[in-house]
């Protein structure tokens, strides 16, 4: 394993998950979820992930659902955020919490007010990354970075470099794994997903919905993975 282990995950399969086990109420959904989220940051932590990203919600879940689902999903986006900063494994690890996404726009100001909090409580850390995707869409995030290339005179030639200086996630390492719950039938990608950083990644898509996924189950997938001989092409 390299110095950096960066790990994304994309917990899909909530609202299946509901209607399967007769969960009724968004924010319990949700919160149920973050749950899940919590325990599995810590183990990841604990196993050797530098990095980990977690997609919270697409561009699209915020700006074409309900107003009740988007009430819903502020309020467990503002309690669950908190609570993440007073998990015990975010000061164990030293981690240094980052949001990424248009939630400032889209958001309430109470909701950002935590989120900003978040991120200037731990911006002195240095242990472990974690990374939580809201209102993102990697679609959006390279129009951002070609829009400000574009926009600046003083710019060089485009290039790979250029661009990813200029996304938002473009500080973090690439992404080594990226695990994807809940579509196990139809194993895709979605939404561009940190699409600048996922050149060399590897899949895994385990058979479950999301609130089925344990640490238990990370931890088999983190070792398979690093028992393999990764190639890359060569």
């Amino acid at each position: 394993m390299s110095d950096t282990f960066h790990l994304a995950i994309i917990p899909d399969g909530n609202r299946r998950w509901a209607r399967k086990n007769g969960l009724k109420g968004y924010k319990q959904l949700y919160d149920r979820g973050f749950q899940g989220l919590s325990e599995i940051t810590e183990t990841a932590f604990e196993i050797g992930v530098t990095h980990l990203s977690l997609w919270g919600s697409s561009h699209s879940n915020l700006s074409e659902r309900s107003s009740e689902f988007f009430s819903s999903i502020d309020r467990a986006f503002r309690d669950n955020v908190r609570k993440f900063v007073e998990n015990p494994a975010i000061e164990k690890y030293d981690v240094h919490i980052n949001i990424i996404g248009e939630w400032r726009d889209s958001l309430t100001p109470k909701t950002v007010e935590v989120f900003e909090d978040a991120m200037a409580r731990t911006a002195h850390r240095t242990g472990r990354e974690l990374t939580i995707l809201i209102d993102y869409s990697g679609t959006r995030e390279r129009t951002a970075a070609v829009h400000s290339i574009l926009t600046d005179q003083k710019s060089d030639v485009p290039t790979e470099q250029l661009l990813r200086s200029r996304s938002w996630t473009g500080r973090l390492p690439d992404v080594d794994l990226i695990i994807r719950t809940g579509a196990w039938t139809d194993p895709h990608n979605s939404a561009g997903f940190m699409s600048l950083l996922v050149d060399e990644a590897q899949y895994s898509f385990p058979e479950l919905l999301w609130p089925d996924f344990t640490p238990e189950i990370l931890t088999s997938i983190v070792h398979e993975f690093n028992e393999r001989e990764r190639r890359h092409g060569k």
